[in-house]
């Protein structure tokens, strides 16, 4: 598994970092791919590479500490398959209002409680094991406070904003689900 992990790891890595050829990191959001150059492909490689990549670390650190919460399981499929679906909708405002606003709330709605899933577990895991907690806690705190100063900073989402979370994310559950043993 570890090898596997690593090797999913980088090719979420790469696939994040490549958007910077297209995408002015700090002005504009990964929208540009779709809307401006065309590349909702690409688009949609990156939501899906992040979103299968949360699914499964997360779902396999679940079942390493033992949490298993159906209703969480449940809205973790249905927070990555958001992800997936709200790159799907166009992001136009002047061109398609109604979708655009779908997208946002989708995009944004399935990222919160994806936040909030790890939360619980983390709250599960200061029940279990506080040492675990301890270790855990204080990266994914300081993972959330930089992502929402990106946003405060940026006075909305950002392309780095955009791709950090997943990059960040990635090493987050890489380090949960190895250093547990």
């Amino acid at each position: 598994m570890h090898r596997y992990q690593k090797l999913s790891i980088a090719v979420l890595w790469l696939i994040n970092l490549n958007t910077l050829w297209f995408v002015r990191p700090l002005s504009q959001n990964l929208s540009h791919l779709g809307n401006a150059l065309h590349m909702r492909w690409y688009l949609l490689l990156w939501a899906a590479s992040g979103a299968l990549y949360f699914f499964i670390y997360t779902r396999r650190w679940m079942h390493n500490i033992g949490y298993h919460s159906v209703p969480a399981k449940l809205l973790l499929t249905l927070c990555c398959l958001g992800m997936v679906i709200s790159v799907l909708l166009p992001y136009a405002p002047y061109e398609y209002a109604e979708l655009s606003k779908w997208h946002t709330r989708l995009a944004m709605g399935s990222t919160i409680v994806y936040v909030l899933i790890i939360c619980h577990i983390l709250t599960y895991l200061f029940t279990m094991n506080l040492t675990a907690f301890q270790k855990a806690v204080r990266p994914y705190a300081l993972l959330v406070v930089f992502e929402l100063l990106l946003y405060l900073l940026n006075g909305g989402v950002s392309t780095l904003l955009e791709i950090f979370f997943p990059m960040a994310m990635s090493v987050y559950l890489y380090a949960c689900l190895h250093k547990q043993h």
